[in-house]
């Protein structure tokens, strides 16, 4: 899990990492069963219950591991969908907010590469890979 800038949410959110991710989609999938088995795998204490209404009460599970892997306690099935680190790219090197996907031409918040999408239409990441190194 990593605190991330959602794009959607305008705010700082937990992403999950692609493993998490795909354990929260399991826990849809699979049920209460499965969350309750990762909570004692990380030897977690019992969890109130989310107080949930109409369809999201559908999707109980999936919020319920989304809740457990990242402590927030989000409501909205719709929300989680779209907190994966998979889904952003790489940090912007000017204003260090994560770009929207790993295959943005700039950066939508301070304009970083912009100057130079006519004339070379490839993704930021792989027109400058020198200023993405870790």
């Amino acid at each position: 899990m990593k605190i991330l800038w959602c794009w959607r949410c305008q705010q700082d959110m937990p992403m999950l990492e692609p493993a998490e991710f795909r354990l929260m989609i399991r826990a849809r999938e699979e049920g209460m069963g499965l969350v309750e088995q990762e909570r004692l795998r990380r030897g977690g204490s019992a969890l109130a219950p989310l107080a949930l209404e109409g369809l999201a009460e559908r999707f109980r599970p999936m919020l319920e591991m989304y809740r457990l892997l990242t402590g927030f306690e989000e409501t909205n099935p719709n929300a989680v969908y779209h907190h994966s680190t998979a889904q952003f790219g790489p940090p912007c090197p000017q204003c260090h907010k994560p770009l929207r996907t790993p295959q943005a031409r700039y950066c939508p918040q301070c304009g970083f590469g912009k100057d130079d999408m006519s004339a070379d239409p490839r993704p930021l990441l792989l027109k400058r890979p020198d200023l993405f190194r870790e």
